[in-house]
């Protein structure tokens, strides 16, 4: 009523007038942004918890060395030529495989020592030399893996390898990975131990550390390096972070566009209900033209009732939409909430482009019928 004037303390009432119908025209698209927005709220909790884990794990390691799509293993020489790299100090390479435990498949990953200096992780049990003093058989498990099978310092633990191979570890640390995850498994062994048990063993990662750190010489020199292995490359810990949930983003970007449909449903039923009061207020609407409403008041007034439909529609399913994602995310260890507030305002302004189209065929139909016809009209 303060923007709009009489044009729009008359949408208001005109919106009031019949609550069922406004309800029910705003429910529509209260649903699809209730999924868009939970959609988001849940992007935003994974992606901000698996930056926050990068950030909290990666010490000292100025560039990762990955596979061009950032998921697949790449060679161990691939490795083995960029630790002969000029200006490379150390190298930490993380392998990862399936075994076998207490009758159950896990991911179980390989370090070697240089992995010691390269992360912070947060050790319930054990220290930062863990990694590093791992040995033949020693082995350090996550926090949950050992409280689901009562491990502690000095237990053993009997892998199986693909190859049938058996082998019993004895538990040197117990870790507390980040929310967002970590590059180790249920369970991590050393790299030499793991080489001579499997074939063809392959890097999932590998954490480089150079002399100066991260500048346009060493990522030359690593370029150079890896130009003989096309399946790798090398990033720096923004690059990696990017790489790693862009294939999230693209998940995310198909389900926007499916989700968008929904809101195209709501569009049409908005129009539909605006073009219905129309026709119900044919007489009202002479009536006012005739008292002297201009076209464009009139216009106006069903632009305005339109986006306060839209906005009801849109204020509920947004709080809606935060209150599902709370609730599920609460049930999730690795996913911390974060509220995406860009992009919920971004849904509120969407909301009224909405209200404003969903208005343009019905106001338009409103300004243009003649006064004198309309207060005839039964």
């Amino acid at each position: 009523t303060r923007i709009g004037g009489a044009a729009g303390w008359l949408a208001r009432d005109n919106a009031q007038r019949n609550p069922q119908r406004t309800a029910s025209t705003a429910a529509a698209l209260m649903i699809g942004l209730a999924l868009v927005t939970l959609v988001s709220v849940l992007a935003a909790g994974i992606v901000t918890s698996f930056k926050g884990s990068v950030n909290d794990l990666w010490r000292k390691a100025d560039y990762a060395i990955t596979a061009q799509n950032n998921f697949s293993p790449i060679p161990v020489a691939a490795a083995e030529a960029i630790a002969k790299t000029p200006g490379v100090t150390a190298v930490g390479n993380v392998r990862a495989g399936q075994t076998r435990a207490f009758g159950k498949t896990i991911t179980t990953t390989a370090v070697n020592p240089a992995t010691s200096t390269m992360f912070s992780i947060d050790w319930v049990q054990g220290s930062a030399s863990v990694p590093a003093t791992l040995g033949k058989n020693g082995a350090f498990v996550e926090d949950g893996f050992a409280e689901d099978h009562r491990l502690q310092l000095g237990s053993p633990v009997q892998l199986t390898f693909p190859s049938g191979v058996r082998q019993t570890f004895v538990v040197k640390g117990i870790f507390d990975p980040p929310a967002g995850g970590s590059p180790f498994g249920r369970l991590a062994i050393s790299a030499e131990t793991f080489d001579t048990i499997v074939d063809r063993s392959r890097n999932l990662f590998s954490f480089v550390l150079m002399k100066g750190g991260q500048t346009d010489a060493n990522a030359a020199a690593l370029e150079r390096t890896l130009k003989a292995y096309p399946n790798a490359k090398a990033q720096t810990r923004e690059k990696f972070i990017d790489n790693q949930i862009s294939g999230l983003s693209a998940v995310l970007n198909i389900l926007y566009v499916l989700l968008a449909l929904s809101v195209v449903v709501s569009l049409f039923g908005i129009v539909n209900t605006l073009v219905l009061t129309v026709f119900e207020r044919t007489r009202e609407i002479g009536m006012l033209r005739a008292i002297g409403m201009t076209r464009r008041q009139v216009r106006r007034m069903i632009r305005h009732e339109s986006v306060i439909t839209a906005l009801i529609g849109a204020a509920i399913g947004i709080v809606l939409g935060v209150v599902l994602a709370a609730l599920l995310i609460a049930r999730v260890d690795f996913i911390q909430f974060a509220l995406p507030v860009v992009q919920l305002i971004v849904f509120a302004i969407g909301a009224i482009v909405v209200g404003i189209i969903a208005a343009i065929f019905p106001a338009r139909r409103a300004s243009r019928l003649n006064p004198l016809e309309a207060l005839q009209y039964e």
